[in-house]
């Protein structure tokens, strides 16, 4: 059985921020505790208080964590080519798009941070990709599928771009 712990710790790995800071208030008031099952918080939040949700409100616009959620978006520059933005939401990576490609993307997907892209000749996840970048929006890189024509074939670039 999942525990209030499991559940805090995949929030701060998946950067969910709101439910970071809400495990974090009922944590410290004494509603909840690290071994409480997961499905406890349901019952928590269902009776939180004004004071409860004036505080958490407050933490999550201090976010005394710094917790930044970062998306990535796939967004179609031509047939078979691909470009992968991380971004804090799909109008911020569609504005970085059309600063740096000069054009408006053909669509934009967002996709999972745990998402495996092949990365020369191993796969790595976004959210290990993410890592190396100290400020969004950016490009995680660009894709091409297989079938792309030889000459149209530029490779997977995952150098930063402001």
């Amino acid at each position: 059985m999942s525990t209030i712990r499991d559940l805090l710790k995949d929030a701060m790995k998946d950067e969910v921020k709101v439910l970071v800071y809400v495990i974090r208030h009922f944590l410290s008031a004494g509603k909840l505790n690290y071994d409480d099952p997961a499905d406890k918080l349901n019952d928590v939040i269902a009776n939180a208080t004004d004071e409860d949700n004036q505080v958490i409100g407050e933490l999550m616009e201090q976010n005394p964590l710094g917790i930044d959620e970062i998306h990535v978006y796939a967004m179609k520059i031509e047939n078979g080519r691909f470009a992968f933005v991380f971004a804090r939401n799909e109008e911020e990576a569609t504005h970085f798009f059309c600063r740096v490609f000069q054009q408006w993307p053909k669509n934009c997907h967002q996709y999972p941070m745990d998402f495996p892209m092949a990365v020369g000749f191993r796969f790595r996840s976004f959210r290990e990709l993410k890592r190396e970048h100290d400020e969004f929006p950016a490009l995680a890189g660009i894709y091409e599928r297989e079938n792309t024509p030889p000459q149209q074939k530029k490779g997977w670039g995952n150098e930063k771009v402001h």
